[in-house]
């Protein structure tokens, strides 16, 4: 009988499931598919809910051709506590507000996209910005006054992809 070891891996959902990614669980502590935990953020953490555990997250990590022992993966910090998910329902609240702003700023600027969903990350230090748009968006303005307006540190990374989607780090309150 061959013996495999315990999935470290974890599949955590985001926003009603609107993204999922992985964790990794290094001390194999024991999560249930809708516990909300709290896992690594950029420069901080983010709060979701477990939406696999056990051997089908190995069979979506191979279906997604992601290395269990891939040492990039963010790891699981702990079950999220009464305080992380206060920090999450502050900074979701700021969602609403933050998409109506967006899209005020990028029709100032006579930008010929749609902000369709901002995420904020639980910590507030990074928010995400969904978009849609025909062709390629020149953000360089665009991210200046969204740095201004939403007080950005410093832009993470701009990526155009069949997402389209731009993210940029956030200090916290």
């Amino acid at each position: 009988v061959l013996f495999r070891s315990q999935c470290r891996v974890i599949e955590v959902s985001f926003s009603q499931g609107t993204r999922k990614d992985f964790y990794r669980n290094p001390s194999l502590q024991a999560f249930e598919k809708g516990d909300l935990i709290t896992v690594e953020g950029v420069g901080g953490f983010d709060v979701g809910e477990v939406s696999l555990t056990g051997e089908i997250v190995r069979l979506q990590l191979k279906k997604r051709g992601v290395k269990e022992d891939n040492p990039e993966m963010k790891k699981v910090l702990r079950l999220s506590t009464d305080r992380d998910i206060e920090s999450l329902k502050q900074n979701k609240a700021r969602e609403a507000e933050a998409v109506i702003r967006s899209r005020a700023i990028a029709k100032q600027l006579r930008l010929d996209m749609k902000i369709s969903q901002v995420e904020i990350q639980a910590d507030g230090r990074k928010a995400t910005f969904f978009y849609i748009a025909d062709g390629r968006v020149d953000f360089r303005e665009l991210i200046k006054v969204y740095a201004s307006e939403f007080k950005v540190k410093d832009r993470k990374s701009t990526r155009l992809n069949s997402s389209h989607v731009s993210e940029s780090r956030m200090p916290s309150s």
